[in-house]
């Protein structure tokens, strides 16, 4: 009897020391590859502002917002106007929700203060590190999120951001704070997307300085694809604004851009397929090792559990 529990025993603790690090990191409902690192440094990123999900017909719509990021499958997601669980959309988390839906890590802001809607990103990569600040304008404040995350070797800063709806005056405020924050922290190569509500055609003066000012760091992803389809993206019932964007690092290559169509939210995704710079050869080389050991690790842990099962 006393062998029959200490063999069961040992089972009981191996599963345990397996299972615990799925449990700590939210990566139960994939034992094996959350993601499959991609060697060729390719991924597909989205920006969506998603309207709390409330669609067109002003119902309530999660699930048309999850349909339409599932149909893209971007690795990285920037989303804005999140709700965070208030009455108004039913008290469900949404980023969470999402996040679990998906199977993706979460990166919300971290200072809320009495914002309760926001932004969000969700990713396939395991985030590193995140933090936030809030854009302070007259008419109300906002939020700016950065995650940093490794990719292909390589670390990557991803930024998200909604800009004030109410006035240039109010955007210019709080892009003098956002830039310099984009541009001096986090790592060389960077994403900045989201909902930045100045038109790319407007002809406030303001706005076009924002957009004149965010231009001088980053590349457009509309502007610099090598293929596109779709610009615009509010209103998504019969876009004539493009207020969506997605920025990169120069040396990010922006192999196309899409706006697909969607009635879940007020706005419509953006969709950029980037492919980041090659590692410099011995770079390389490091990362397929480090890449096959933790494969090979994966693999080791799976058939664990499989003949203990």
């Amino acid at each position: 009897m006393s062998s029959f529990f200490n063999r069961h025993s040992k089972i009981i603790l191996t599963l345990t020391l397996l299972l615990i690090p799925l449990i700590l990191t939210g990566t139960w409902s994939s034992l094996v590859y959350q993601v499959s690192p991609q060697p060729s440094g390719q991924l597909t990123v989205m920006t969506y502002n998603i309207h709390e999900a409330i669609n067109v017909h002003n119902h309530l719509d999660l699930d048309g917002i999850l349909v339409t990021i599932q149909q893209s499958n971007p690795d990285i997601i920037v989303l804005q106007e999140v709700d965070t669980g208030v009455i108004m959309s039913g008290t469900t988390d949404q980023a969470r929700w999402l996040a679990q839906k998906l199977n993706m890590y979460l990166a919300p802001i971290t200072s809320t203060n009495h914002i309760w809607q926001s932004d969000v990103i969700l990713s396939k990569y395991p985030i590193q590190s995140y933090e936030s600040i809030i854009l302070h304008s007259p008419s109300e404040d906002d939020t700016l999120l950065r995650a940093d995350i490794e990719i292909s070797g390589q670390q990557i800063s991803i930024y998200a951001v909604h800009f004030s709806a109410f006035s240039s005056t109010d955007r210019r405020i709080q892009a003098d704070t956002g830039i310099p924050w984009v541009t001096s922290t986090g790592n060389s190569l960077k994403i900045w997307a989201g909902d930045f509500n100045v038109d790319a055609y407007t002809t406030d003066a303001v706005d076009q300085s924002i957009y004149a000012d965010i231009t001088t760091h980053f590349n457009d992803t509309f502007t610099t694809a090598l293929a596109q389809t779709g610009n615009l993206t509010w209103p998504s019932t019969g876009p004539y604004e493009r207020i969506d964007y997605i920025f990169v690092t120069p040396t990010i290559t922006v192999l196309s851009y899409v706006v697909p169509s969607s009635l879940a939210s007020d706005h419509l995704p953006v969709v950029a397929q980037l492919q980041l710079p090659s590692l410099p050869l011995n770079r390389q080389i490091q990362y397929s090792r480090i890449i096959n050991i933790i494969q090979t690790q994966d693999d080791n842990t799976f058939h664990k559990v499989q003949k203990l099962s």
